[in-house]
């Protein structure tokens, strides 16, 4: 069974949330109220108000986030890794 490249796949986790994450902050500035909607029909009983204000404390989140996704496609792969039968 071939194995999975674990940094290929922690990067390109990370790469995906460090584009879709501002992405997801640019609908919800520009068309609010379709955001509030897309989000209470992907989450049943949410009940969303979205209040988008850039602050600089923005980057900082967004870079944790992309290291949390990072950690976790990293550790995927070296579980998928260990754990396939060879």
């Amino acid at each position: 069974m071939k194995k999975l490249d674990t940094l290929a796949l922690a990067n390109t986790i990370a790469i995906i949330d460090l584009f879709l994450h501002p992405l997801f902050h640019i609908w919800g500035w520009i068309w609010p109220r379709s955001y509030e909607i897309a989000m209470q029909e992907f989450v049943i009983g949410l009940d969303l108000h979205v209040n988008e204000t850039f602050t600089p404390n923005f980057l900082y989140f967004w870079i944790i986030e992309a290291l949390a996704f990072w950690v976790l496609g990293f550790s995927v792969a070296f579980l998928y890794n260990k754990l396939a039968k060879n």
